[in-house]
């Protein structure tokens, strides 16, 4: 099963194009591609903040608990990259996401960015009830955020 889960993952993000995000990257980042999960993450950041124009995954995990589903860490940026005073221009989001990673059951919250173009947020912690998420930064290093949630409600 868990081979099954880490292929469908690998697959999907070969399909969808997508490689995991740093923040020092100033090159235009793409569309969403056609892949059905980045516009669906694309349209719930935009609810939150209509400037975001650029998604990405940059972490993805099964949930072993129950029925198959994912818990997915999204990343979304204004267009330009350029702060322009806000930090909700650059947001991390955490979803619920279903098994056939094409709908988004839980928005569990959005988290601004601790350090404009610089911070990477991951999983760090799954159990049956909570994940815990941490932000670092990129460049200078250090520890930024640590934050759990209940997932399961």
């Amino acid at each position: 099963m868990k081979i099954l889960n880490l292929l469908l993952i690998t697959g999907l993000l070969f399909l969808c194009g997508l490689r995991q995000i740093y923040a020092q990257a100033q090159t235009p980042l793409p569309e969403t591609n056609g892949c059905s999960i980045l516009a669906v993450l694309k349209t719930e950041f935009q609810k939150r903040n209509p400037k975001i124009a650029n998604v990405k995954i940059v972490d993805i995990r099964p949930t072993v608990f129950g029925p198959s589903k994912y818990l997915v860490v999204g990343w979304g940026v204004r267009a330009d990259l350029t702060f322009k005073g806000d930090f909700a221009d650059e947001l991390f989001g955490l979803f619920l996401v279903d098994g056939s990673l094409s709908r988004i059951e839980k928005t569990i919250d959005f988290i601004p960015t601790p350090r404009w173009l610089d911070a990477e947020m991951r999983i760090t912690k799954l159990d049956a009830d909570y994940v815990v998420l941490e932000a670092k930064g990129e460049t200078y290093g250090g520890s930024l955020l640590r934050q759990k949630y209940q997932w399961r409600k």
